[in-house]
């Protein structure tokens, strides 16, 4: 089993998002937000599950929805997975990845 550790970068881009679909719907976004760290936290089981992205081969991404996406990467030599950027892919380009 890994353990979970969300970056405060991944908290900050939840929160604006959550705060956005709040301004239209709060109970949308509730569900969201938890949907959200519920797959995050399911990581600590086979990390590996989700694609590399391209570019940045260290890095893996999942998908909710259309448009949103989390990037994490997996330290296997620590046994933790860090939880990295949450993404409106609205936004344009994908975001800036340590």
């Amino acid at each position: 089993m890994f353990k979970v550790i969300f970056k405060d970068t991944f908290l900050a881009d939840l929160e604006q998002i959550v705060r956005s679909i709040a301004a239209h719907d709060p109970s949308a976004a509730r569900r969201f937000g938890a949907h959200v760290i519920r797959t995050g936290e399911s990581l600590a089981f086979f990390p590996e599950r989700f694609p590399r992205v391209r570019q940045r081969r260290q890095i893996r991404r999942f998908m909710l929805g259309k448009y949103f996406k989390v990037f994490y990467r997996v330290q296997a030599e620590s046994n933790a997975v860090e939880i990295l950027r949450c993404w409106d892919g609205r936004r344009g380009m994908n975001p800036r990845l340590q």
